[in-house]
């Protein structure tokens, strides 16, 4: 009957029999139904972090009422404003359609254009046509006007393909705003921005972030410390890093160095030791991404990841200074890739996980010794928020 009854609501919301699982374990079954519902959706507020290295938050929000846009405080934090978001709507199913990749259909589900990288299938659609723009499964997420032949799009490659005329959820485009060209603004989720006022980093600080495209937490620490510290970001791909040199230009942050490297080996050379601060926000699972239209990483996936954390968790825990902090993030809600990590480091890299001073969360899971209030989790049916991990570590 469980089984059964399981894989039913796997099936209709498209998630991985493996992440209900999960869910079930950790919150019972009608807590994972409801997380399961809201990782559908957006949630109600879209978060914008300002940028105060440039603007204060009362000029940002007259700047966004300018453009037409309304914006409204989020009281609980001096550099965050959010903007609603609208719907659902309800999409028709035309004639023609353009099949979107998941990632694309995500990004049209909240009123995004389509651009050509991020179609699968577009079957003779000329430039000109209404079309619906549907997922892999065949889901409407939009209605727009092609902007392409269908080869065209198919072997362009690049460029406009579909512009969105109607979503089934829908927020401004931030980054066709002024404000947001001009570097006024960091389109941020709650959960992360706050994750880095956890951390409350202070000037002269050095600060080594481990996995840091596209740069939101990077510049996000150098603002905090008024661009008056060394912020060494680092990621794997030089693809990764030009997407942090893209926002530092654009926000205008000095104290931020960028290098291409394996964190796994960030030890090795002396530049990234003695670091006052280490942020790791690493590659996970993002069971707690939305809006998700599906999903599909197993068990497998899981203890796979945990295991690479791991590996980063070791080299954070020797890069940092004695009584030097960590800051380990994750978009994820299972217990391998967050709690079960964090007691695993307390037990064997000499960081001890330490209670968060900026809390709007809940508490986390209790593991062996660890109590979960020194935890934070972003938990989408109750805070509206991308399911996320928060643990700051301090090594001893």
């Amino acid at each position: 009957m469980v089984k059964s009854w399981i894989s039913l609501v796997s099936n209709k919301l498209m998630f991985s029999y493996d992440s209900v699982v999960k869910l079930i374990e950790l919150y019972g079954f009608f807590r994972a139904r409801n997380i399961l519902h809201s990782l559908k959706s957006p949630g109600d507020k879209y978060f914008l972090r300002v940028n105060t290295l440039k603007a204060c938050r009362e000029d940002v929000l007259e700047k966004l009422a300018e453009e037409g846009v309304e914006a409204y405080v989020y009281p609980n934090l001096t550099d965050v404003i959010y903007l609603k978001v609208e719907g659902p709507f309800e999409v028709k199913m035309l004639n023609k359609k353009v099949v979107a990749k998941k990632d694309a259909a995500e990004s049209v589900y909240m009123g995004a254009n389509l651009y050509a990288p991020g179609v699968e299938r577009a079957d003779k659609v000329k430039a000109g046509d209404r079309v619906t723009i549907v997922d892999p499964y065949n889901r409407p997420v939009g209605e727009g006007i092609a902007e392409m032949d269908w080869d065209e799009i198919l072997y362009s490659h690049k460029g406009l393909a579909v512009r969105t005329v109607k979503s089934i959820y829908k927020v401004p485009s931030v980054r066709e705003l002024k404000a947001y060209k001009e570097g006024l603004i960091y389109d941020q989720s709650l959960p992360s921005i706050t994750a880095s006022h956890v951390l409350a980093p202070k000037e002269g600080w050095k600060i080594v972030d481990m996995c840091a495209s596209p740069g939101g937490k990077a510049t996000h620490v150098a603002q905090l410390t008024r661009d008056k510290g060394e912020v060494l970001a680092v990621d794997r791909s030089e693809s990764k890093i030009n997407k942090i040199r893209e926002n530092i230009e654009r926000l205008g942050t000095k104290s931020i160095k960028t290098f291409v490297r394996d964190s796994r080996y960030l030890d090795l050379e002396d530049v990234f030791n003695e670091a006052d601060a280490v942020i790791l926000d690493p590659p996970c699972s993002s069971l707690g991404v939305r809006p998700k239209l599906s999903y599909e990483r197993d068990l497998r996936d899981v203890h796979s990841l945990s295991r690479y954390q791991g590996q980063f968790l070791r080299v954070a825990s020797r890069i940092v200074k004695k009584e030097g902090l960590i800051l380990y993030s994750t978009c994820t809600m299972t217990l391998e890739e967050n709690e079960l990590n964090i007691w695993w480091a307390y037990k064997f890299c000499k960081l001890k996980p330490v209670s968060q001073k900026v809390f709007f969360g809940s508490p986390g899971f209790n593991v062996g010794s660890l109590e979960g209030y020194v935890f934070q989790r972003f938990e989408p049916d109750i805070h509206h928020t991308p399911g996320f991990f928060i643990s700051l570590l301090v090594k001893k």
